[in-house]
């Protein structure tokens, strides 16, 4: 194949007409039977993933579908490989915008944001859906999340619909007969697999759920492309097939342009764009419960922790009429205390595409995060509240807001500038991040949050390098093996064991 880049920026409308040359069923075949041949791309170290990655797939696949026309020419590998060419060499904002000192930083969110959640382990995601949505503990006053829920929102249990995300994408990818690859057919699975799901036991079920939320037609893609979006960022947007990555109405069952984008719709934040409608208010009361499982999730991921004593958020007296909070989780080591803050909360589209002010939406997500750390941590020094002579003062105190997906660059000097001023060091962590680090062997994980502090709330991500950690998570190891077609498996470490 032909991987020739451009040297100049290439416009929207030279990127678009050169796709429009083929016939969106030759195309989107063609990418079909590329993507599963193609590494993950967190495995990039071991092998070259080219320019084919799993996001311009994605977006030829998107503009080919929406505007293209059958009566066009069949194309090949190399037509491919030349229009994911220019893709790469598309015109972006950075080219355009004056050099104000966060011009780069502007480019780095768009980035970052397209590409990063492609990077993270497939395993820890599907486990952690079922951890954190069937097996954490439910707390009263939940709205939606409650007995029945999954089998309303899915049309299946959750354990089923993410086993048949995974079912989906093994056969995409690793399906026996390379011709059948990029496809998926529920006539090719045979029917005495079904007792592998719970529920799911019959071929008109399982396409009633692939209807409803994984699959799209032409049609639909078509009279949804936005005709009036920036050129420049477009392909930086929502892309459709991300939410639902299987086309139908094509011959020999359904193609899957990009078979990595089947399993995102099982993971906590494909499910939370399932059921959190926000133009609903049913939608708006599952995003509300998920934030309150969250909290609960994080406690039971610092759990995990055998050097450290975790205490809840504790309520405090400040008057005879007023009481106070502190932060969600406080975690007490020999020689440290961790003030953990939870927060439910996702980067919102400007901040993906690197608005100019990003950086005050930043400050706005975080600020009262910021000074809920620093105000818990203002109670406990002061000694004035007697809620808390469980927690000694006398031990250096580091902040952390623990976020449910990654705010990328956010612990960098130039976004930290941005953020609300604290006496104590405070770090942004996703999740991912501290599900790893819960699991640190031959250390403390204080340890590596003084070397965090040092560096006024460095990333932990980082600082892990040279340390060693458990195999495995204890509670996402719980959640793989409730999943269909893992449980009698040991979970593999970074990706899902192959289930065709």
């Amino acid at each position: 194949m032909r991987h020739i880049l451009p040297s100049q920026p290439v416009p929207e409308h030279r990127y678009v007409e050169r796709v429009l040359r083929h016939s969106p069923d030759s195309l989107v075949r063609v990418i079909a039977a590329t993507s599963p041949d193609l590494p993950a791309v967190r495995d990039l170290g071991k092998r070259d993933l080219g320019p084919y990655g799993p996001w311009a797939l994605q977006d030829v696949a998107w503009v080919s579908l929406a505007l293209g026309s059958d009566a066009r020419p069949a194309a090949t590998s190399d037509d491919l490989a030349e229009i994911v060419g220019l893709y790469l060499a598309l015109d972006d904002p950075i080219t355009h915008e004056p050099d104000d000192g966060l011009r780069v930083e502007r480019l780095l969110q768009r980035v970052t944001h397209q590409q990063g959640g492609w990077q993270e382990s497939d395993y820890a995601q599907l486990s952690r859906s079922v951890a954190l949505l069937k097996q954490t503990s439910h707390p009263d006053g939940l709205e939606v999340i409650r007995p029945g829920w999954d089998h309303d929102l899915l049309g299946c249990s959750l354990t089923d619909y993410v086993g048949l995300a995974e079912l989906v994408w093994a056969c995409a990818t690793y399906h026996p007969d390379p011709r059948r690859r990029g496809r998926f057919a529920v006539e090719w699975y045979p029917a005495r697999d079904y007792s592998e799901f719970d529920h799911l036991h019959s071929p008109a079920q399982l396409k009633a759920v692939l209807r409803r939320h994984f699959a799209t037609t032409k049609l639909r893609l078509r009279t949804s492309y936005p005709t009036d979006a920036d050129p420049l960022v477009r392909r930086y947007t929502h892309n459709p097939l991300r939410s639902r990555p299987l086309v139908s109405g094509m011959p020999g069952g359904y193609l899957v342009p990009v078979p990595a984008a089947v399993l995102r719709k099982a993971t906590p934040l494909g499910l939370y764009y399932t059921g959190g409608d926000n133009n609903s208010e049913r939608g708006k009361a599952f995003t509300r419960d998920v934030g309150h499982l969250f909290e609960r999730y994080v406690g039971r991921q610092l759990a995990l922790l055998t050097d450290a004593d975790v205490h809840p958020e504790v309520e405090y007296r400040l008057s005879k009429m007023q009481k106070g909070k502190s932060v969600d989780w406080i975690v007490v080591f020999p020689d440290l205390v961790l003030l953990v803050e939870v927060k439910s909360t996702r980067p919102g589209e400007a901040l993906r595409l690197g608005a100019e002010n990003f950086t005050r939406l930043l400050d706005g997500q975080f600020r009262k995060a910021f000074k809920q750390v620093d105000n818990s941590a203002d109670r406990i020094r002061s000694g004035a509240h007697p809620e808390f002579d469980h927690v000694p003062r006398d031990r250096q105190m580091v902040g952390m807001v623990v976020t449910a997906e990654q705010f990328h660059q956010i612990n960098t000097p130039e976004h930290r500038s941005e953020l609300p001023s604290t006496s104590v060091p405070v770090t942004v962590t996703s999740i991912q991040e501290l599900e790893d680090a819960v699991t640190i062997t031959g250390t403390s994980l204080a340890e590596v949050l003084r070397a965090s502090a040092v560096g006024g709330g460095a990333a932990l991500r980082p600082l892990f390098q040279g340390h060693k950690f458990l195999d495995h998570n204890a509670v996402l190891e719980q959640g793989w093996s409730a999943i269909p077609f893992t449980r009698p498996a040991a979970p593999t470490r970074g990706r899902p064991v192959d289930t065709v």
